[in-house]
Order: structure tokens, then sequence, then C-alpha cells
């Protein structure tokens, strides 16, 4: 398997949560504008998690359209399918369990490929690419947006602390630091990067609906299976969230949007 992490039905709730969050509806809105979505096209989703982006593409694409959209995750599959049901966008989108390392479908299948904060997860990421790669049409395109983690900044009152929480964090992902390697990785699986623009999260308060918080409440259940002490995650988790007044909290951290075209073949 290609993919490191899965999620489970308590992390798909997470997930709604934080994917709500103002700066996330953003950057979903600078993910289809970089895809320039047309009526009737045919796109993939890798990783469609709980099925924001994926319907949001499927009503922009039409009736005549079509979203297939992969996960390794079953709890994030049903959440994705029950959304596309309660927007009445079934029958334009297709949920299948899926590896990033292994596409279930046929070379040249789709108009458009896009991933979303996917490749952090995954271990063998040149497999990965080539076979999102392979899936596209030679007219087609690909959008990745993944984070850099060294991006991350966090006010915290016990720096060394917090510097060994996210250090044992970064240990959950297979590519923490990807978006500097890309262009080169994508060159490589016959992609051309035409575009590259970071998105800002920046959270300055905190709120239990915000992405940071609900990155903060998901790292002592992740931080401890690397070797931090429960006690240790729990006191940096306390310190986070006692941050309620103005100018206790600072939270930021880049992702970065790459959209790429298969290179002409000579």
């Amino acid at each position: 398997m290609a993919v490191l992490s899965k999620f489970d039905a308590a992390g798909a709730a997470r997930m709604e949560r934080m994917y709500s969050s103002p700066p996330i509806v953003e950057q979903r809105a600078w993910t289809r504008s970089a895809l320039a979505l047309k009526a009737g096209e045919c796109g993939l989703e890798i990783g469609c998690g709980v099925g924001f982006l994926a319907c949001e593409m499927a009503r922009e694409v039409g009736p005549e359209g079509r979203i297939a959209c992969i996960d390794n995750s079953p709890a994030m599959i049903a959440a994705a399918r029950a959304r596309a049901e309660r927007e009445g966008l079934a029958e334009r989108m297709q949920f299948s369990l899926g590896d990033a390392g292994q596409l279930i479908f046929q070379s040249a299948a789709f108009d458009f490929v896009v991933a979303v904060q996917v490749y952090l997860y995954v271990s063998e990421i040149e497999r990965a690419l080539a076979e999102a790669a392979r899936v596209l049409r030679p007219d087609g395109r690909m959008v990745i947006v993944d984070t850099d983690w060294d991006s991350c900044v966090w006010l915290t009152g016990d720096r060394e602390r917090h510097k060994r929480i996210q250090e044992a964090r970064l240990r959950e992902f297979g590519q923490p630091h990807l978006p500097p390697a890309l262009p080169r990785l994508l060159q490589r699986t016959g992609l051309e990067v035409v575009k590259v623009q970071a998105l800002p999260i920046l959270n300055l308060r905190y709120d239990d609906d915000s992405f940071s918080a609900g990155l903060a409440n998901s790292t002592p259940k992740i931080v401890t299976q690397f070797g931090i002490s429960p006690a240790e995650a729990d006191a940096w988790l306390s310190d986070v969230k006692s941050r309620t007044g103005d100018g206790d909290y600072f939270f930021s951290l880049n992702r970065y949007l790459f959209l790429s075209h298969p290179m002409p073949r000579r």
C-alpha cells in the first residue's frame, strides 16, 4: 500500500468541522479556480475525504460530467457518499476504496485529477504521481495541494516541548516536506508545472471549529504513538487551548498549490 494513514469515523467527524472553516473553504475555491472546470468533464479526486471538494466539483461539471472519488478509508467514503446523496449529486459521482499508488482506472480516463493533502501520507510518492499522470488525458491537468510542515508556526508556552511534539507528529507522514520536491518529481512523471501558489492558513484565536483546533485536538493521539508520553501531550494541548485572551493565540501554516499539465509527447 502506498498510503500510510487511514481515517476512522472520529477522523471523518473531525474533518467535517475543520474543512468547514473559512480558510479551507477559500482553499477549495482556489483549487477549483486552478482546475478551471468545464461542464461535461470527467475528473478524479484522489483522497476525497468527506466529500466537500468532490461535491463542489460535481456541481461545476454539471449533469453530463462525472467525478470519480477514491479514498483508503471506508469511513471517509461513507461520509462523502452521504454528502453527495444529501446534495442531490450522487448520480454524477462514483466512490471507491482505493490506493493512490495503484489507481483502478484505465489510462487517459480523466480530464483532470486533483489530490489535496493526500501525498504527504504516501510512502511511494513517485509511483503515486506516475499513476496520476497515467490516468490523465494528454490535454488534461492536475492540481496538487500539500503542506511543507516546516511552515507551521504555533505560539506555545514551552518551545522545547512544542518542538518534541511537532517532531513526533511528523512521523505520521510519509512526505512531511513534499512541496519543494514536487516540481522535480512531477517532471520525472511527464507533468510540467505551470503554476505554484501558496495558500496560507492563519488562526489568531482558538475556536473549536477552526482548522488549528482540529489539528491540536488530534495531536495527542498521534504523538503518543511516537514516543511522547500522554502527560506531555496533554500538557501541550492544555496550553494551546488555554490561550483565549487577545494576542495569546497564533497559528499559521502554508499549503502549496501546484497546477501541472502533461508534457507533449515527442
